[in-house]
């Protein structure tokens, strides 16, 4: 169906369920909808936010399928509802208008970056980017997206603190700086900060040195919304785990948000205190996992915003079936093609698509296993499995568990803690370190960097063949 077409249906559906549910529920549920797809065998409804879309899914599913079988003839197989950037936007001016009509300020609406915001508190500028409305809502970030926007709405009242979590890129620092950006333009008398847990550190390390604490807790102390990205920087630093600790205790009981953000969940994270980490789990806990296909061919379409007309629907269903990764890995190679396209000014082919996509296609045409690595290295160096998962420094074993860590960090999904466990029970902060050292060594040892990069081949060609995760 032409899209025209089902604007029009859409709109004859909206009449007949305002004739049916009343004028009072119509208008709160559903007159801020649109269409996306209307197909026999699904309808998609934009939505303005999730709010909308857990009602709609709940109370009106049966009531919008029986309207739309009246006006076009069919009733749909299914029913999906997707939260649309217009809408949102379009709902939040509805707010500022009765938010003035009340004598409350309005949000402010500028998208030019945290300085036109005007909130001296804010110490971090916040990507332009970086927005609600821009975040692609699917099964992957339902959750968090949902909690987040709460939070942006009624700062301090529900899911305090929230802690978000999810493996690297799959859209953390977005969530947590659009909330940010959010509530300083709703609320722009709230102070509002958004940091790095580096940030957090090194200020509180100076403030000790200075031997002047008081100045850094009545900052902290004194803020309406606080929010922490990277909270796993944190690990093994107890006097600054120990502040941060108190300073969330300060900030809950007068009712203000705590909003914070690691690669783990609290009850995983490891050299943290358990009293800290007892205090995370007591708020709302929300994990971001890989975009699913659907939610990648969404995240594919936005990006083409502008070029849609050079990428044939054929390419854009390739890209969302083998782009398999986070999503700024994702959004990376999307944006490889994208200027492709903008210098030849021709239509993406198959065949274009493949070659920009060869080395992420060739890095994923097989899975690696921490089993197939220690495999390999065992080979390449000559120790036994047992050598590299004891506690021996002895410099061919060192090197060879370096070697393992820095190759698991770079060839599998498995986490800090996964690879530290398998590889003789140590903490993420030796695989750090390993990770770290490695990197440094084969700077400066041209045979080395030969050696791991041969062993990486053949991790990825066809010479491993051990189990698969």
């Amino acid at each position: 169906m032409t899209e025209t077409l089902a604007k029009e249906h859409w709109n004859k559906v909206l009449t007949d369920l305002q004739e049916h549910v009343g004028e009072e529920v119509f208008n709160l549920w559903l007159r801020n909808t649109l269409i996306v797809r209307l197909e026999p065998e699904l309808i998609e409804v934009g939505v303005p936010n999730l709010v909308v879309s857990d009602w709609l899914k709940s109370q009106f599913t049966n009531e919008i399928l029986s309207s739309v079988n009246r006006v076009v003839g069919y009733r749909p197989g299914d029913i999906k509802y997707s939260v649309n950037g217009h809408l949102f936007r379009q709902l939040r001016k509805q707010e500022d208008t009765a938010r003035r009509a009340a004598g409350e300020p309005a949000a402010k609406t500028s998208r030019k970056g945290t300085d036109s915001i005007a909130a001296p508190q804010q110490i971090f500028n916040l990507n332009e980017r970086y927005t609600l409305d821009r975040v692609i809502v699917g099964p992957n970030n339902q959750l968090a997206f949902n909690c987040a926007w709460e939070v942006a709405r009624k700062p301090g009242e529900s899911f305090n603190p929230l802690f978000v979590y999810g493996r690297t890129g799959v859209g953390k620092s977005h969530l947590l700086q659009g909330v940010a950006r959010e509530v300083l333009e709703r609320y722009p008398s709230k102070k509002t900060l958004y940091i790095p847990a580096e940030y957090f550190v090194n200020q509180y390390v100076q403030a000790l040195q200075r031997r002047d604490v008081e100045p850094f807790r009545q900052r902290f102390r004194g803020l309406d919304v606080l929010i922490i990205d990277d909270l796993h920087f944190l690990a093994g630093k107890d006097a600054s785990q120990q502040e941060l600790l108190h300073t969330l205790n300060s900030l809950e009981q007068e009712g203000k948000q705590v909003l914070l953000a690691s690669d783990q969940h609290p009850r995983d994270l490891e050299e943290f205190m358990e009293h800290l980490t007892t205090r995370f789990m007591q708020g709302m806990i929300s994990e971001i996992t890989l975009p699913p296909r659907n939610t990648r061919l969404a995240i594919i379409k936005s990006k083409l915003e502008g070029h849609r007309q050079l990428f044939p629907q054929p390419v854009v269903e390739f890209l969302a079936d083998k782009l398999e990764c986070n999503v700024r890995e994702l959004e990376g190679y999307v944006t490889r093609l994208v200027a492709i396209a903008g210098l030849t000014g021709e239509k993406v082919t198959l065949q274009l698509a493949e070659q920009a996509l060869q080395d992420f296609l060739s890095s994923r045409s097989r899975t690696v296993d921490l089993t197939d690595i220690e495999n390999v290295v065992i080979a390449h160096y000559g120790v036994t499995s047992q050598q590299l998962h004891s506690r021996l420094r002895k410099r061919p074993v060192a090197l060879a568990r370096q070697v393992c860590m820095y190759l698991a960090r770079r060839l599998t999904s498995y986490s800090l803690k996964e690879i530290g466990r398998f590889f003789g029970g140590k903490n993420h902060t030796t695989v750090v370190f390993a990770v770290q050292a490695i990197e440094g060594k084969v700077k400066k040892s041209a045979a080395l960097s030969d050696e791991v990069e041969s062993l990486r081949r053949t991790l990825m060609g066809d010479g491993a063949n051990g189990r698969h995760r």
